[in-house]
């Protein structure tokens, strides 16, 4: 009996727990119109006293229609005082905002709301907002992006850090100079218009003046506009006033800073590490010694680099110099070296160009013969070359001829059939009267095969028709000048006057006569060389000048040509004729001079001699000291030879390895 009174008691407990409940919850059922049926909205009003939170969100429910999941840790008691009547959808913002008062919010899933602590929320998936996105404020938990356009996002976050509540997150990314916020809206939208009033233009810079020590201003300002420009790139920023601002001041070798407090701070803490007293021997000043360049030479070649024009061209854009025009060269010509004043990466670039110019440079050594030959020779020669082509000579070997003709009873049809017929041959036949060019070794002159060029300036040498006047030897570098002179200084009367004495005075000029060589050799990779000779001959006319003549007469013969040929190979340059008038006198001593008989004991004799110059020039490539000391061997053995037979050796005739050996006359007379 007694347990059926106590569950009485229980039933009747709960029943008017209930009645309470339902009682308390009427006046939120109170509509002012009836809604969906009039396709109005509708208007509610709540007034909650002390009641579960978990009930409220349930009419929450039931009033939207929402569907909610809520978390175990959603507790507490709400009370809400609305004396009148709100919207649903107001009625739902003050949802959000009790769940906010009391540490909760609602994270949208799909179809469902989910109710969980506000510090859950920023781990979660909720929306992510960008300054531009516009929609009303609430009470809703989000993340919001905002990029600042000129304050420092780490200012802002201090700013910013009372201002919201302990379970928001603040976040400041450099790169991007952006603000990343998590809270609700309705506070993230009173910290965008307090934004609108501080990210503004020049707030915040202050002007300064860093005087440096050891560094200098303007390049220092180089380095820091190079840093600080890389930074506002990566950025990104909306205005070209962002970032810090760098003038330098010669004058007092300072620079002027504007920027702000915080940029001012690491601005200085960066001038401070770079203004530093560098190590004797790196302040920019550098001494490069040379092993084979010119120092004098590089140095116009170096600084011509830092000219305007004298770089690489972009296309549609200004000539960039391979060297900065800072860059100061300048050649030391006692030590042959070369002082650069240049920075570590300018240098650098300098150094390999100098690397890759003071190389060791090939040289050429060069055989000459200069000689003269009557015209009345068999091979009389002509003034001009008017032929070229590549012939067969030997056992298949290549010869380079180049002819012409002087008047001769050939015709140039003829002779261009002679030199096309030698490939048959093998020999190449020359006709009377003409001038020649030859790159090879075997010639046929009236009707005898020379080896070479050398054996026909040995066969000839003895002749009393042919005159050599010079056999000089030149050894020079590679595209350098190589100058020989054979005569005499003769002077000449310029000027004849009287001094104010009455006594006669001359003024004299001293001229070269004789022989000057002047080759310059350029060396291909295929070991073909290019040759700039220029000869000139020039002698005094012995019929014109008498013994008082002070004003001699010269007869002048001049080569100018450029000419192609391999290494060891001979070449031949002809056609240079002079024709030389000559009178003699003999007579008996006393009776030749009385006048009227003197003729009929002296006798006057004229005569006239017509004389061909030829220039045979043999070059031999040396890159080596192997092959120098070939060459060096070659003419030793030559002189000994030269010792022992009484004879001048002057070009090849047989190979023995890379170079030829020097035949002895004997050996060259006795030859068929």
């Amino acid at each position: 009996m007694k347990s059926y009174d106590t569950l009485n008691r229980r039933w009747i407990r709960i029943c008017t727990i209930s009645f309470v409940l339902m009682f308390l919850a009427c006046p939120m059922f109170v509509f002012a119109q009836s809604g969906n049926e009039n396709g109005k909205e509708r208007f509610v009003s709540i007034d909650f006293n002390d009641v579960d939170i978990n009930v409220f969100i349930k009419f929450i429910s039931e009033l939207t229609h929402r569907n909610f999941i809520i978390d175990r840790r959603v507790k507490g008691k709400v009370t809400i005082i609305s004396p009148s009547k709100i919207s649903v959808k107001e009625a739902y913002r003050v949802f959000e905002s009790v769940l906010e008062v009391h540490g909760y919010t609602t994270v949208e899933s799909g179809e469902i709301t989910k109710v969980i602590p506000s510090p859950d929320a920023r781990t979660r998936d909720i929306e992510t907002l960008f300054r531009d996105d516009v929609r009303s404020p609430d009470d809703k938990v989000v993340t919001q992006l905002i990029p600042l356009r000129y304050a420092d996002p780490e200012d802002i976050k201090r700013l910013f850090a009372p201002l919201v509540s302990k379970s928001s997150v603040i976040l400041a990314y450099q790169p991007t100079n952006t603000l990343i916020i998590t809270d609700v809206y309705s506070n993230i939208i009173r910290l965008i218009n307090i934004l609108k009033t501080i990210d503004v233009v020049g707030v915040g810079q202050e002007i300064s003046v860093i005087p440096l020590e050891n560094a200098d201003a303007e390049k220092m300002v180089r380095t820091l506009s190079t840093v600080f420009q890389a930074q506002k790139t990566a950025r990104k920023p909306s205005s070209p006033d962002d970032g810090a601002k760098f003038v330098s001041d010669e004058r007092t070798n300072s620079v002027i800073i504007l920027a702000s407090e915080d940029d001012s701070v690491k601005i200085r803490r960066l001038i401070s590490r770079l203004d530093r007293e560098l190590p004797r021997g790196s302040e920019g000043i550098h001494v490069y010694y040379l092993e084979h360049a010119t120092a004098e030479d590089l140095a116009k070649t170096l600084q011509s680099l830092s000219d305007k024009g004298g770089g690489q061209k972009d296309t549609g854009k200004k000539d960039v110099p391979l060297v900065p025009e800072t860059v100061q060269i300048t050649s030391d010509k006692p030590t042959n070296s070369l002082i650069i004043s240049a920075e570590k990466d300018e240098y650098a670039v300098i150094e390999d160009i100098i690397k890759r110019l003071d190389i060791p440079r090939a040289m050429v050594y060069i055989e000459a013969l200069i000689m003269e030959v009557d015209v009345t020779k068999g091979f009389g020669i002509g003034t001009e070359w008017i032929a070229g082509g590549k012939v067969g000579y030997g056992s298949g070997k290549d010869a380079w001829v180049g002819g012409g003709w002087s008047g001769g009873g050939d015709s140039p049809y003829s002779i261009l059939g002679g030199i096309a017929g030698a490939a048959a041959t093998g020999a190449v036949g020359l006709p009377q009267g003409f001038s020649m060019g030859v790159f090879g070794e075997t010639i046929e002159i009236g009707g005898l095969t020379f080896q070479n060029i050398g054996a026909v300036a040995q066969f000839f040498r003895k002749d009393t028709s042919t005159h050599i006047l010079s056999t000089p030897q030149l050894l020079t570098t590679d595209n350098e000048e190589a100058f020989i002179n054979v005569g005499k200084n003769v002077p000449y009367q310029t000027k004849t006057g009287t001094t104010s004495t009455s006594e006669t005075y001359n003024t004299y000029e001293y001229r070269d006569v004789g022989i000057t060589l002047k080759v310059t050799p350029q060396i291909s990779k295929d070991r073909l060389i290019r040759m700039k000779i220029e000869q000139t001959l020039t002698k005094l006319d012995q019929a014109a000048n008498t013994s008082s003549d002070e004003r001699p007469t010269t007869f002048k013969r001049e080569v100018n040509t450029t000419v192609i040929v391999h290494d060891t190979n001979t070449i031949v340059i002809g056609g240079l004729i002079d024709d030389t008038f000559s009178e003699s006198q003999s007579k008996i001593p006393c009776l030749g001079d009385v006048p009227g008989l003197g003729w009929a004991f002296k006798s006057m004799n004229r005569g006239r001699e017509k004389t061909n110059l030829f220039i045979f020039l043999t070059p031999h490539v040396v890159k080596n000291r192997e092959e120098a000391a070939v060459i060096l061997e070659r003419k030793q053995n030559e002189v000994n030879a030269a010792d022992k037979e009484g004879g001048i050796k002057l070009y090849n005739e047989r190979k023995t390895g890379d170079y030829d050996t020097v035949p002895s006359i004997p050996e060259l007379l006795d030859q068929p």
